[in-house]
């Protein structure tokens, strides 16, 4: 189960769906979806699992599906993507937020914010940062993004 303020808005806007294509959608539908075109056009090593998210206090909570998108090589490592699905009207929302955390993201701000101190210069000099390894985890972010946008388009 998810909290629903660990969730960021990622970079791309709700999906909206009508007519047709918003009365027979669902999650179930939106994870085959995605797993076949990723399967057939992108090969990232993603895997979706169903959840949910939850929000509100102790005494009144409530409960959201979802659908949970973990990098399969780097799943610690990584944001994972959170899909969900609202429906109203003749109308349907695919919002796509992130969470979890990025070593590679954090180990960057961290040098970023110790270079403008000497002891922070010798520090990044000395350790660094993956710079490579980051460039890399963006690009999947990026593919994973592009494959939403095709399967929503």
């Amino acid at each position: 189960m998810i909290k629903f303020n660990e969730l960021q808005p990622s970079n791309k806007p709700g999906y909206r769906l009508r007519g047709d294509m918003a009365a027979g959608i669902s999650l179930p539908l939106i994870q085959k979806v995605i797993l076949e075109h990723n399967d057939r056009d992108f090969g990232l090593p993603i895997s979706i699992q169903q959840d949910q998210i939850k929000s509100g206090g102790l005494l009144n909570p409530s409960f959201e599906d979802c659908l949970i998108l973990t990098n399969n090589e780097h799943p610690y490592d990584y944001f994972k993507y959170c899909i969900t699905l609202k429906k109203q009207g003749k109308m349907a929302t695919v919002d796509m937020h992130y969470y979890g955390r990025s070593a590679l993201t954090g180990e960057m701000n961290r040098a970023e914010e110790r270079k403008n101190k000497i002891s922070g210069m010798i520090a990044n000099a000395i350790k660094g940062s993956n710079q490579a390894g980051v460039k890399a985890e963006y690009e999947y972010y990026d593919m994973l993004e592009q494959l939403f946008s095709e399967v929503f388009q």
